[in-house]
């Protein structure tokens, strides 16, 4: 097995054919994908070939909160998890994976714990053929809406519900337009909406992504991003920034001005990223899911694609149990300090991360 580190040139050099080279080039296992996170994370790669099957593994290595440098037997101490949106193993080519899996997963298993990590969180794919030989726990975390593109427009525009149909007729008796970004040159309408957006939802200060993040999309991701963006006149009116695999797009940042609801200008943008997802023969658009399960945010979505709902699982795995509870046990007196409480029956993980 070899782990291939993204600020290594040769390593990124590896890790970047690999990705080309892959009939499927998921955009969250690109090397410049998990590079975006690196104010917080380090991008690596865990590969192992047997033959014609090669297994590979992106993940992001952090170091432990500043909280907890104090204490010398910790400033080592790191922990895994997937980049934002979706993440776990990907299988490249043909044929029986389960033998290359155990041998993946225990091989990995040592490296890890030679890296003293002490815990490990993956948000699995969708379509993960991985996620049954997980050698840690896997709990069924969400639902997610998947949009069959295959079905063709006609059938999906049937499978709408009603009130799609509806939000899209209004839109276009409203003379909206469509327009697409393909190199991110209306980033200032796109960020203006789009922080806008994450006031009015008073949204947590991680979803507030800098400029700068969008500029190294715009940089390292060309040609596998797409902002939709549904104008009325000169004014933009909603946003969608869609991210782009061989087979699949993602929404992955939605915004719209919140002046403009009665145009329905959302149900625009996702009407026509189904019409272009289509176009450009793909097999699926992942909307995503919901905050929480089955909130007001799944029910939208759910009425994009009624037929479309899809399991969403996490796997956590823990390497250094004493550590994980010195830890634990640690953030729980912090806390108290601040008179809070950890409330240790919360599915969060890790839990020595869970803020107050």
């Amino acid at each position: 097995m070899k782990i291939l580190y993204v600020k290594k040139e040769a390593d990124y050099q590896a890790w970047l054919n690999i990705w080309k080279g892959w009939n499927g080039k998921e955009i969250f296992a690109h090397p410049d994908y998990l590079n975006l996170f690196d104010d917080y994370s380090e991008a690596l790669c865990a590969v192992l070939s047997r033959g014609d099957l090669m297994v590979i593994y992106p993940f992001c290595l952090r170091s432990l909160s500043v909280e907890f440098n104090e204490n010398h037997d910790y400033k080592k101490c790191k922990d895994i998890i997937s980049p934002y949106g979706y993440g776990g193993l990907y299988l490249i080519g043909e044929g029986d994976f389960n033998s290359i899996l155990d041998e993946f997963y225990s091989k990995f298993e040592k490296w890890a714990i030679s890296q003293n990590v002490i815990s490990e969180f993956i948000r699995f794919d969708l379509y993960s053929k991985s996620r049954e030989k997980f050698n840690g726990e896997v709990s069924h975390n969400n639902e997610n809406i998947v949009c069959d593109l295959r079905k063709g427009k006609d059938q999906l525009w049937k499978e709408f519900k009603p009130k799609v149909r509806n939000n899209v007729r209004k839109a276009v008796k409203n003379d909206l337009s469509l327009v697409l970004d393909l190199d991110g040159k209306q980033i200032e309408a796109f960020l203006d909406i789009y922080y806008g957006t994450m006031d009015r939802l008073m949204a947590n200060e991680k979803y507030y992504f800098k400029r700068e993040f969008f500029e190294r999309i715009h940089d390292k991701l060309k040609g596998h991003f797409v902002y939709f963006y549904a104008k009325k006149g000169n004014q933009i009116l909603s946003v969608d920034l869609v991210l782009i695999s061989d087979h699949k797009i993602y929404s992955f940042l939605s915004a719209t001005d919140r002046d403009s609801f009665q145009y329905r200008p959302n149900d625009f943008v996702k009407y026509n990223i189904i019409q272009w997802g289509i176009d450009n023969n793909k097999s699926y658009y992942v909307l995503g899911g919901g905050h929480k399960l089955l909130d007001s945010l799944f029910s939208y979505k759910k009425a994009f694609a009624p037929e479309g709902v899809v399991p969403f699982y996490v796997g956590k795995k823990i390497y250094n149990p004493k550590l994980y509870c010195q830890l634990v046990e640690l953030k729980e007196k912090k806390l108290l300090e601040n008179f809070d409480v950890l409330n240790r029956d919360s599915e969060f993980f890790p839990l020595y991360r869970m803020q107050s």
